[in-house]
């Protein structure tokens, strides 16, 4: 269905991106063959036009059975989605999340509980690789629900009356600490939107419009009694739990399913704390035994919020 969003959607899909991404999303396509609906590249390395780091890839795929090559990754990552992969490399270090198209898109609405999918997707991102032209429509159209769902929030959250920057801002804000993070936030509402000032400012008419459209569908209906400031903090603040424990579930998770995890973890925290993990040989070996005192000890010194 196209309409004012997903027109813009589509052409900003379409940026440009290190030359490292766009190679790595054509190898990973070819690997998995007809199972991948779609490739997305999001986060700091598109942002900056860079490989240095750790490039950020979504895979959509049809059914899981279809990717993972045993039952037990499968289940693992339909019962809780995303499974992380980590791809090292001496060009570029790789971040690659799967899910199926259906939960990535049932994930973009307001009522969802799991934020970190829609707060991902409503800032920019490049489809690098579509299985089909339905695939491609399909993976527009969650994107302009997840930037829709960020508008109907950065609305509900911002002060009444808020400039763009005014809202988005409040809405970056509010996402980020609904995740656990291992960097300092700061005032990461404001870094986020003046990385791409102009692109907030252009969804935002367009997605409110979406999600005006969309009021009496499942997923973006809000009692008109309701709709208070005071209500909408209540329902961010159960939110804000449910991401947390999202966040901690998931690493429990990669402790089965994430090669290489230690290393990651241990790249990831150094790289945004400046402070080296130094996991004992134990720790490294049974991680999922460690995780509860190492993330302790992280939350003590600060490294983790």
């Amino acid at each position: 269905m196209s309409n004012r969003l997903t027109d813009i959607v589509r052409k900003e899909l379409e940026r440009p991106v290190p030359p490292e991404a766009r190679t790595l999303a054509n190898t990973l396509a070819a690997e998995s063959g007809s199972a991948v609906l779609a490739i997305l590249f999001y986060g700091s390395c598109l942002r900056n036009q860079t490989s240095e780091g750790v490039l950020d890839f979504y895979i959509l795929v049809d059914k899981y059975s279809d990717y993972h090559p045993n039952l037990l990754g499968a289940a693992a990552n339909a019962l809780l989605p995303p499974t992380v992969q980590y791809r090292p490399g001496d060009a570029a270090r790789a971040k690659i999340a799967v899910v199926t198209l259906d939960a990535f898109a049932g994930r973009m609405r307001p009522d969802s509980n799991d934020t970190t999918m829609w707060a991902r997707f409503c800032q920019p991102a490049a489809l690098l690789y579509a299985r089909d032209a339905e695939s491609a429509d399909a993976t527009v159209e969650a994107i302009a629900d997840a930037i829709a769902t960020g508008a109907v929030w950065a609305r509900r959250l911002g002060s009444d009356g808020g400039s763009s920057a005014d809202l988005w801002t409040a809405l970056f804000r509010n996402t980020y600490g609904a995740e656990l993070r291992v960097e300092d936030g700061g005032d990461r509402g404001q870094e986020i939107y003046h990385q791409a000032a102009d692109y907030f400012d252009k969804m935002l008419d367009p997605a409110l419009d979406l999600a005006n459209g969309k009021r009496h569908l499942k997923g973006w209906t809000s009692p008109s009694h309701r709709n208070t400031k005071r209500h909408f903090q209540r329902v961010w603040r159960r939110k804000r739990l449910y991401g947390k424990f999202f966040n901690i579930s998931r690493l429990i998770k990669a402790a089965f399913t994430f090669d290489q995890k230690v290393e990651y973890i241990e790249w990831k925290i150094e790289r945004h704390t400046g402070r080296p993990l130094q996991l004992t040989d134990f720790q490294k070996r049974h991680p999922l035994i460690a995780a509860p005192r190492v993330l302790w000890k992280l939350w003590r010194q600060g490294a983790i919020r």
